[in-house]
């Protein structure tokens, strides 16, 4: 009697073989995979996020088309729906996305460490952002100020808001954990990447405030469930309860990497070496932006007898700490590129150019953060939260880009048209400022954060408080065409992209290599050609 034996991985590839594309979707636990699936699944819902704010916009441009909406109750429900999910459906997983492709390179592991944890939270996420959708769909949300939103609907909303963070934070341990346990030999936290290092820090954060989120849906859940409201399930407070996470401080947490994304791009754009401490100084000014960026203590709906929460020292200092550290920040990318001006040409990489603009745009915001602290200027419930949520997550949109561009052809393994890249960055930059900048006027102005029909009739007369709503519609239609322009791009670098080159930007990590390479700083490549003279 003969026996064959069949080798295991012949099995397996046969196995993989047979699969569908469902199937291989679903079970496929590879870092890249996962990480493409949060990166399209985040681009859908920023375009579809930006269509929704077209939209909101168009009603506070021209008060006759409220009716897109039907009521005040619809209205605020969807505006609500629009700050949740540029955050938390299409910013936060995009980041995270780049960071499973990108981070387990970068810093010489094999893979995302737990592959099968990563492969849930993506699709817990996927499930509860799909929940949360269709809750609002169903008119819910997070409740209505005239009590209108249905209530089932409403506790809907909210089990797929517990369900997104779940999947987040299930993810972000994933990646925390790969950057702690999984560094290759030499790899200290010294000379992690920048973008690593980022992705560290603001991870560990999302995993500080974003259970705090959860613990707010959960009280409002309970109190809504089974009988009427007694207080935090009150349709007309739930908002109230979780609208800390989009304003100051917590929305600096969300677009941290941005940072990391811009150190690691410009000095190899450029062609230069940072100084060592300068390295060091870059993983300190950014950790300390992080950490002034927590925001689960800044929850006015819980202000207690005696100062409110946003008028304490602490909630002011963070304010305008926020401005000199990202004009810290911004100044070592000048410095660097100052070293390196001769070495660039007259078109410098669309990279580059976004990386720099999303760091002005972040400076930008941070100081409409400030002025909003200012407590004579009385703006912490106008038009200047929108501008400043704007011109913060505008920056972390423009940084993504920036990033695809840039190592777009490692995680695709196509190479995308760098012109229309720019293009589409330029356009949500432009659009980001030009809104930004209206709304943070109109907050002077009084203009209110959620504007009522009522209130944009009375202000009809104001002649130039609608010439400034009407400057912010037209960012509003830069951002939207920004957003058609990126889909454009990848849908392009899919479809008919070139094959990448393994290094086309002659990198200095490790991502850029696919041989050992010895780690002895934070730019091991560049260590490399430093000894070969080539």
């Amino acid at each position: 009697m003969t026996t064959t034996d069949i080798a295991p991985d012949s099995v397996a590839v046969t196995s993989e073989q047979n699969q569908t594309f469902v199937e291989r979707l679903v079970t496929n636990t590879s870092n890249s995979s996962i990480g493409k699936s949060w990166i399209f699944s985040g681009c859908i819902y920023f375009l579809l996020s930006t269509v929704l704010g077209f939209l909101l916009d168009i009603v506070r441009f021209d008060s006759d088309s409220y009716l897109i909406f039907s009521n005040v109750d619809k209205f605020f429900q969807f505006w609500s729906l629009h700050r949740t999910s540029i955050v938390l459906l299409a910013v936060v997983p995009m980041i995270i996305g780049l960071a499973m492709c990108v981070v387990p390179p970068q810093i010489g592991a094999n893979s995302i460490i737990f592959p099968r944890a990563a492969a849930f939270g993506f699709w817990v996420w996927f499930l509860g952002s799909g929940i949360t959708v269709f809750g609002f769909l169903a008119d819910g949300g997070f409740g209505s100020p005239e009590l209108d939103s249905q209530r089932e609907a409403v506790a809907l909303t909210l089990v797929g808001l517990l369900l997104v963070i779940a999947g987040i934070c299930v993810s972000v341990i994933c990646l925390l954990t790969t950057i702690i346990s999984g560094r290759c030999m030499g790899m200290n936290l010294r000379r992690i990447p920048v973008f690593s290092w980022t992705i560290m820090v603001s991870g560990t954060l999302w995993i500080l405030t974003l259970p705090v989120l959860a613990a707010n849906s959960i009280i409002a859940y309970v109190d809504l469930r089974g009988r009427s409201a007694i207080y935090f399930g009150s349709e007309d407070v739930i908002w109230d309860q979780i609208s800390w996470v989009f304003t100051h401080p917590q929305i600096y947490v969300f677009v941290l990497p941005l940072i990391g994304i811009a150190y690691d791009i410009v000095p190899v754009a450029v062609k230069v070496r940072q100084k060592l401490y300068n390295h060091d100084l870059v993983l300190i000014f950014s950790s300390l932006f992080g950490i002034i960026g927590f925001g689960a203590y800044a929850q006015p709906f819980f202000d207690t007898p005696g100062t409110p929460v946003r008028e304490e020292a602490l909630y002011v200092l963070t304010a305008f700490l926020a401005v000199p550290l990202a004009l810290l920040l911004f100044g070592g990318l000048f410095e660097t590129l100052r070293m390196g001006s001769k070495n660039l040409t007259r078109h410098p990489p669309a990279p580059l150019i976004l990386s720099l603009l999303s760091i002005f745009l972040l400076i930008s915001g941070a100081v409409v953060g400030a002025l909003r602290a200012i407590e004579p200027f009385e703006l912490l419930s106008t038009s200047s939260n929108t501008a400043q949520m704007k011109l913060t997550i505008g920056a972390g949109l423009v940084a993504i880009i920036a990033a695809m561009l840039w190592w777009g052809g490692l995680i695709v393994g196509k190479t995308a048209k760098q012109g229309f890249g720019l293009i589409s960055g330029i356009l949500i930059t432009a659009g980001s400022l030009l809104s930004g900048l209206a709304d943070s006027v109109n907050g002077f102005l009084g203009l209110d954060d959620f504007t009522t029909v009522g209130f944009l009739q009375e202000v009809s007369a104001e002649q130039i408080v609608k010439i400034l709503i009407a400057f912010s519609f037209i960012g509003s239609v830069l951002i939207l065409g920004g957003a058609v322009a990126l889909i454009l791009v990848e849908l392009l670098r899919f479809k008919n992209g070139p094959v990448s080159e393994l290094d086309p930007w002659e990198g200095h990590t490790l991502e850029w290599t696919d041989e050992i390479v010895m780690v002895e700083s934070e730019r091991p490549l560049l260590d490399e050609v430093g000894k070969t003279g080539t």
